[in-house]
């Protein structure tokens, strides 16, 4: 169960960082009055774009692996083995 909310979490983060991408990209901010300014303003939000969809992986590979080694904790208690 924990499993399937990490994974609607992070696909819930991934839309609403694509939507957020796409929507500053397309409305770059008022001082981008020339084309190298507005490259220049692309470039950062692609730079934001990579950092935060790597971070993210790693939140959501770091919560997988947490569901899963409390899952072999379960089944150790259940096996009857100390986990102390």
């Amino acid at each position: 169960m924990t499993k399937k909310w990490i994974l609607i979490c992070a696909l819930a983060a991934a839309a609403a960082l694509a939507g957020g991408a796409w929507f500053w990209a397309t409305h770059p901010p008022a001082y981008v009055t020339d084309t190298a300014k507005l490259i220049d303003h692309h470039f950062v939000v692609a730079a934001y774009t990579v950092t935060w969809v790597i971070q993210l992986s790693y939140l959501t590979w770091v919560g997988l692996k947490w569901c899963a080694q409390k899952q072999d904790a379960a089944r150790l208690k259940h096996e009857g083995h100390s986990i102390d």
